[in-house]
């Protein structure tokens, strides 16, 4: 579905029935990672997935270059569906949206799912590499974004085949974009330290990106936190661990989950 948003129309999916969940994808990739978890729970939750913006089928717009825009879109997205609170579910890059959006409307929220995220800011290194990764995604293509990042998602030869064609397809400017909204991110961890509702960081022992480290450090800054680790599982949990990355999803949804 198509959802008009001032400068963009903004992609997305709703599937199964149940308590609601908005689920974020990563860096350059689009909603469709989520498509196995949602069919797998779809009897046990309902599952908003959207391509986020410059990603999938969402338009790029006038682009800011900042956290903050994708979690206002985020926002007009939940007014046009009547949320009036839901649980958020952050992959990688969705996880520093929606702590963006956990800071500017947090009374939306009933929870929030961390999945192989990390709540601190770049150190000064990476944040200049990134910068540079979005001044090379426009003059490269986006091919270039799914050689190097491809191989670093997953060690299944089949699900790096995977991940490659959707970030081969993603817009350049979109990749740029959010490279720079990144690169800009404040470190978050107050954010999660005045969080009120359950909060669940997921790692993947196998990650290549995240450490299950930066799982152990949200969980703990959180009054009503909880990590997991999962063996064998990458930074593609939805991907690799379906099954048991669903179960964790659905867990949250049901109140006083760690009471």
């Amino acid at each position: 579905m198509l959802f008009r948003l001032n400068d963009i129309d903004l992609f997305y999916q709703i599937r199964g029935k149940g308590r609601q969940v908005m689920v974020l994808h990563g860096l350059a990739l689009n909603s469709t990672i989520w498509n196995e978890v949602s069919e797998l729970y779809g009897d046990q939750a309902e599952f908003i997935m959207p391509d986020l913006r410059g990603h999938g089928k969402s338009g790029i717009g006038q682009a800011e270059g900042t956290l903050e825009q994708f979690a206002d879109d985020l926002l007009k997205l939940a007014n046009h569906l009547d949320l009036n609170q839901f649980t958020l579910a952050g992959h990688s890059m969705g996880g520093y949206i929606a702590l963006a959006f956990a800071e500017k409307y947090p009374n939306r929220l009933n929870g929030l799912i961390m999945v192989t995220s990390n709540a601190r800011s770049d150190a000064p290194e990476k944040r200049e590499s990134r910068l540079i990764d979005a001044d090379q995604v426009l003059r490269l293509g986006s091919s270039s974004v799914a050689e190097a990042m491809a191989p670093k998602l997953t060690t299944s030869d089949k699900l790096q085949q995977t991940s490659y064609e959707i970030i081969a397809r993603t817009l350049p400017e979109g990749i740029a974009n959010v490279q720079r909204a990144i690169a800009a991110r404040p470190n978050r961890l107050d954010v999660l330290k005045n969080l009120s509702v359950p909060m669940l960081a997921i790692a993947g022992e196998e990650d290549q990106l995240m450490t299950p480290d930066t799982a152990h450090e949200m969980a703990a800054a959180c009054r009503n936190g909880k990590s997991v680790v999962l063996p064998g599982v990458g930074h593609m949990p939805m991907l690799e661990a379906p099954f048991t990355l669903g179960a964790l999803i659905v867990s949250t949804l049901q109140e006083g989950a760690y009471d």
